[in-house]
């Protein structure tokens, strides 16, 4: 699984260099296949660093469609290069904290109905937050 992770990430470079969007999308898809073929392979229990997993693709994909984006000719704002970095990374952000509030809620079983609410409750404002930054954007 490591092989087809690094062909991702390379994948992922090439595509961006070149500009070239469904390269983006694919070489991401590629590399959440790659985490989910070695989940299903090691077997056991759920993986608790999956959220950064997915903060991490989050961030891959945006970056490289923001690549994508830098090629087209458009006049820029001054600060939106610091403004999308920080967008890209609150939202990765607000992906893993939504994930390690699910992964509680899933871990909740023996912890009573008050834990889990409050992961349910956790999780609704993580999904809030992000889609919040996602129309901000």
């Amino acid at each position: 699984m490591t092989v087809a992770a690094a062909a991702a990430s390379a994948a992922l470079a090439v595509a961006a260099l070149a500009r070239w969007e469904p390269g983006v999308v694919w070489a991401t898809a590629l590399a959440a296949a790659a985490y989910a073929a070695a989940l299903g392979l090691a077997g056991g229990p759920t993986d608790p660093g999956a959220p950064l997993v997915a903060a991490a693709l989050v961030a891959a994909a945006e970056t490289g469609q923001w690549a994508v984006e830098l090629a087209r000719p458009a006049a820029v704002a001054p600060g939106i290069a610091r403004r999308r970095a920080a967008t890209i990374l609150l939202l990765a952000a607000a992906g893993a904290a939504a994930g390690w509030a699910l992964l509680l809620v899933s871990d909740a079983g023996s912890g009573g109905i008050a834990l889990t609410a409050a992961g349910l409750i956790a999780a609704a404002a993580a999904m809030v937050l992000v889609t919040r930054l996602a129309r901000s954007t």
